[in-house]
């Protein structure tokens, strides 16, 4: 007899089941996060289609074209920051069409600032003249807001006993400046996410301080998601800007603005 007859397989090793099965696993929840993260978007675009101002909106029955539609989003920037200068508060215009982001108080500039860079979800393309207004139409205010950096900050100086205390200690002031990563973002009432970033050509702050603040906020939103997919829910979306500035314009204007500041979008 052939002695390869009498031969046996070697069994698999159970440990490689239960990683095939944890593999398979994480396969599924990425196509399930994937296609319910689409959803949520889709979801979303018609949750503000079907608010009433959108549905009773004029101007979703007219045919639409570019040069139209540029200057309709012009008449809506207008009015909102009519709307805003009515107020008390300290607020703040972002002209991403100019490039300009401004400090205002009742209309007037207090300090104007050229964004370097912005970055938007192509969710905003897709925006007709209605839902556009519903979003950018009217002021919208700040709600909750993470830093890198302290809102304000208390000092706590001693007096200088003379002429010479005080030159030793401004010298040692500019000596010892501390460089901080300045990023900063709110969420807004009408479901806007608004990023701040602040960049520099020479990058003088820690880079990596910038970064690790964004990978936590991004972490703690998928870690949200994922647990949504688990339970077969659409997770939420929210549609985000991020605009990039330099650091020391971005930390001023995060310490003028209040807590919850009022806010207009010309997109």
């Amino acid at each position: 007899m052939d002695l390869q007859e009498y031969t046996r397989r070697k069994p698999v090793p159970f440990q490689n089941y239960v990683l095939v099965l944890i593999l398979f696993g994480f396969i599924v929840i990425a196509l399930q996060y994937a296609v319910l993260s689409v959803l949520a978007v889709r979801q979303k675009m018609e949750a503000i289609n079907e608010q009433v101002d959108v549905k009773l909106s004029a101007v979703n029955t007219q045919p639409v074209d570019s040069a139209w539609f540029e200057l309709y989003k012009e008449k809506a920037w207008l009015e909102t920051r009519v709307q805003i200068a009515r107020t008390d508060s300290i607020s703040l215009s972002v002209n991403l069409k100019d490039s300009v982001l401004q400090l205002e108080l009742k209309g007037v500039v207090l300090k104007s600032v050229k964004i370097i860079d912005f970055a938007a979800d192509a969710f905003f393309y897709q925006l007709n003249p209605g839902a556009y207004h519903h979003l950018f139409g009217t002021q919208a205010q700040g709600g909750s807001n993470y830093s890198t950096i302290v809102k304000a900050p208390i000092t706590i100086k001693k007096a200088p006993k003379d002429t010479s205390e005080v030159r030793t200690e401004v010298v040692a002031k500019i000596d010892s400046a501390k460089v901080e990563a300045v990023h900063w973002m709110l969420t807004l009432d009408n479901g806007v996410l608004f990023k701040i970033e602040g960049t520099d050509q020479y990058l003088k702050s820690n880079w990596w301080v910038g970064r690790k603040f964004w990978f936590w906020q991004d972490l703690h939103k998928i870690t949200q998601d994922l647990r949504q997919t688990v339970q077969f829910e659409i997770p939420e979306y929210q549609p985000e800007i991020r605009v990039h500035i330099s650091e020391a314009e971005a930390r001023a204007i995060f310490r003028a603005l209040p807590v919850h500041p009022l806010i207009c979008i010309r997109f």
